[in-house]
């Protein structure tokens, strides 16, 4: 009966090799900062507005263009579409399917613009 031996040692080799090692390869936790911008209180008037007019009204005006699902064009509907819809998710991911605005190249917005609206929805979704 060798096949039972065969078998059990390469069961153990498996079971050793699939161990860990000392090394701590753990990735790092990453949180969410809850305020991007600490130094400033970010309003949509003040902040965003520019933001999505420049990037979103093309699609998300009136009338609404390349299968938008909603309009972007008063405060109301930007700060619907960020707790209703999720909308921040489409403007940070860097998956170039899903990010908004669609560009030529499948990027996203910069950061720091990403980070202006961030902190806009981190200081409570303020008008003014």
């Amino acid at each position: 009966m060798k096949s039972p031996k065969l078998l059990l040692s390469l069961f153990t080799i498996v079971l050793l090799s699939c161990g860990g090692s000392d090394d701590d390869t753990t990735e790092p936790e990453v949180t969410v900062d809850p305020d991007p911008i600490p130094e400033q209180t970010s309003t949509y008037n003040a902040h965003v507005k520019t933001i999505i007019d420049t990037n979103c009204i093309e699609c998300h005006g009136t009338p609404l263009q390349n299968s938008a699902p909603m309009a972007l064009e008063t405060f109301q509907e930007v700060r619907n579409a960020v707790t209703d819809r999720n909308l921040f998710s489409f403007i940070e991911t860097n998956n170039g399917f899903n990010v908004m605005p669609p560009s030529d190249n499948g990027g996203r917005m910069p950061q720091a613009t990403i980070d202006i609206v961030e902190d806009w929805i981190a200081d409570g979704l303020l008008e003014q």
